[in-house]
């Protein structure tokens, strides 16, 4: 597992030059390559994590086991937060794109902002762990299980086995309380992922393998937390969840969103290769603008359907109040119902209705009901 652990943290540097040396590129430019580089920053430390979670006893002294359960808390915690952190950025920005369509198509999204968010993830989960480890930190405990009989029976001794544990007083708080942290963050990120499964924007050419990588990495979070809990008595079989959780996810992520592009950039070398095909993913710039036209024109449709709905209902409104004077008195208002008649026939004709009426004189109760059914 160290071993595999290791070849990731290379992938993962090799990708950071990667995203460096090719920084000018289109696909790398519309995939924010800030995103990127934190992301795999993050991963790396994950991976450092999974070979922490391996140590024990055997390389570690006693004295020392609490400095290495710190160790793994925070190596998680953080690696987690910055290759999460990151994928959640790029989804949140598709999803605003989303929200708010005014926004402008060439306006990029400034690195600092990127970084805000992460730093907050970040700065939450140093607040959690700085807390834990002032008031209630991590120890050795040491869980020992009967004996056991030897291998050989000629053997004259007995097996007294021992399992070492990073835990502290309150450890169920403190798990529930970093768990439910997370597990916000998880959730929130499925959903603007699901929101944004079929959008496609120019600025991220890469957000529906940014939306694959979150639901694995929730699907996997959801499963390993609390299975671990159950199996923590059974050394071999948590570390091997864990650690391949963690594995798998790395390496997941990592191929969902660079494989992509480092196949572009060996197919087309040359930027002038690339040119002509845009981002591979990503949406050609007349067709945002023609959605930007759409949404517009709709916005401007439903407020003057509205405008028009009210005028009839108020007209429909003056029809009735016609209608009851005529047949209360008998008597029925010639000139007024040639205009409540021009009216309706102006109002109607707005809808694209091309019905003729004749102004007369003198309008009667079959020509206030002709018109009650038309509308």
């Amino acid at each position: 597992m160290t071993a595999l652990c290791i070849a990731g943290i290379l992938a993962a540097i090799g990708l950071i030059i990667f995203n460096i040396l090719h920084r000018h590129r289109r696909v790398i430019q519309w995939s924010h390559p800030a995103c990127n580089t934190v992301m795999l920053c993050g991963c790396c430390i994950c991976l450092g994590a999974a070979v922490a979670l391996g140590v024990d006893g055997r390389w570690v002294q006693p004295q020392h086991f609490a400095g290495l359960c710190a160790a793994r808390s925070w190596l998680l915690a953080t690696g987690f937060s910055m290759a999460y952190g990151a994928m959640f950025t790029k989804v949140w920005r598709v999803h605003r794109h989303t929200t708010k369509p005014k926004v402008d198509s060439k306006k990029r999204m400034h690195g600092w902002k990127l970084y805000t968010m992460v730093g907050g993830l970040l700065v939450v989960d140093a607040a959690l762990l700085t807390a834990w480890q002032l008031r209630d930190p991590l120890q050795r405990r040491v869980e020992i299980f009967p004996l056991e009989a030897p291998r050989h029976h000629d053997d004259d001794v007995h097996i007294r086995p021992e399992l070492e544990h990073c835990e502290s007083e309150h450890n169920t708080v403190w798990l529930g309380v970093m768990y439910g942290y997370k597990g916000l963050v998880l959730v929130f990120g499925l959903f603007l992922a699901y929101e944004t499964r079929s959008v496609k924007v120019r600025q991220i050419n890469d957000s529906r393998y940014v939306g694959m990588s979150i639901y694995n990495v929730v699907v996997l979070c959801l499963i390993t937390a609390p299975v671990t809990l159950v199996i923590a008595s059974q050394q071999d079989a948590a570390f091997a969840f864990v650690s391949l959780a963690i594995v798998f996810c790395c390496f997941l992520s990592m191929a969902l969103i660079f494989v992509p592009k480092v196949i572009e950039v060996i197919r087309h070398p040359t930027e002038r290769a690339e040119s002509g095909r845009g981002s591979g993913s990503g949406s050609a710039p007349a067709d945002e603008e023609r959605y930007r036209e759409l949404v517009k024109e709709n916005e401007e449709l439903q407020k003057l359907i509205a405008q028009k709905e009210e005028r009839i209902r108020v007209l429909k409104q003056k029809l009735a109040e016609r209608e009851a004077a005529a047949a209360d008195g008998g008597v029925t208002q010639g000139t007024g119902g040639g205009v409540v008649m021009a009216d309706l026939a102006t109002a109607t004709s707005d809808y694209g209705t091309s019905t003729n009426y004749t102004r007369s004189s003198r309008a009667s109760v079959s020509d206030l009901d002709f018109s009650e059914s038309y509308l």
